[in-house]
This record gives structure tokens, C-alpha cells and sequence, in this order.
């Protein structure tokens, strides 16, 4: 893929992932905690793909986003553990609220925390991105 190419699918990402963001706080506003999960959930996920992305690494599954997300970024120390952590809690409490029918309902305290955590994650992965001239 060419780099013009790669430049205007991370941005269509990232529209994506702000649109999430914006989509969560609107649900976590309205009292919908499992959409607002879901949606921070999402936003971490565009914007991780993203970042993949710039690297010219695709994957198909949400594992293997996750997966790669920690090989290519973490652990050769371009971005710092603690997102890593934010991304897998994201994902588990999404899929817990999504899959798991004896999952206890998100307080509206922790999916605020859910969703500044995706909010957190989106900065600092886009300030990588301008850092190296994706975006």
C-alpha cells in the first residue's frame, strides 16, 4: 500500500475511533453504561489498528490487534505498558457486558472511568502518530 494510502485509512480510523468516543460519552450522559463500554471499547481498537497500520501490520481479529498492538508497541517500548493494560481491560469488560449474561451491570463510576481510559489511550496513540509523521 502506498504511504498516501496507508495516511487516509489511519485517519479514517481515527475519524472512527472519535466518533466512538463521542458515541460513549453520549451513552455514559444517557445512562446506557454497556453501550458506553462498548463504544471505549471500539475507540481503543480503531486507534490501535491505526497505529498498526502505520507499521504495515493488519490483522483480522480483535486478538490479533491486541496481540500485535503489544509486540510491534509495547514491548519494543515505543508506548508505555500502562496501555496496554488499558486496551486489554477494555476489551475484557466489553465482551463481558456483550457475551456474558451473568455479567454485573457497569455503575456509572466505572464507565466513566472506562471511557476516560479509551479517551487517555486515543491522545497518546495519536500524539505517536504525529510524533511519526502519520498524521
Amino acid at each position: 500500500m502506498d504511504e498516501a494510502t496507508k495516511r487516509a485509512y489511519i485517519r479514517v480510523r481515527l475519524d472512527k475511533a472519535h466518533s466512538d468516543l463521542s458515541n460513549a460519552r453520549n451513552d455514559l450522559e444517557h445512562g446506557f453504561f454497556r453501550g458506553a463500554a462498548n463504544r471505549a471499547y471500539y475507540a481503543v481498537f480503531h486507534t490501535a489498528s491505526a497505529a498498526l497500520l502505520w507499521s504495515d501490520i493488519e490483522r483480522a481479529h480483535h486478538s490479533g490487534i491486541q496481540s500485535a498492538f503489544g509486540e510491534r508497541l509495547i514491548k519494543s517500548g515505543i508506548i508505555e505498558p500502562e496501555y496496554s493494560t488499558l486496551y486489554i481491560e477494555a476489551r475484557k469488560i466489553r465482551e463481558e457486558q456483550d457475551y456474558d449474561l451473568e455479567a454485573e451491570p457497569l455503575a456509572a463510576e466505572d464507565t466513566a472511568q472506562i471511557v476516560n481510559n479509551a479517551e487517555r489511550f486515543v491522545n497518546r496513540i495519536e500524539r505517536y502518530l504525529q510524533q511519526v509523521g502519520a498524521i
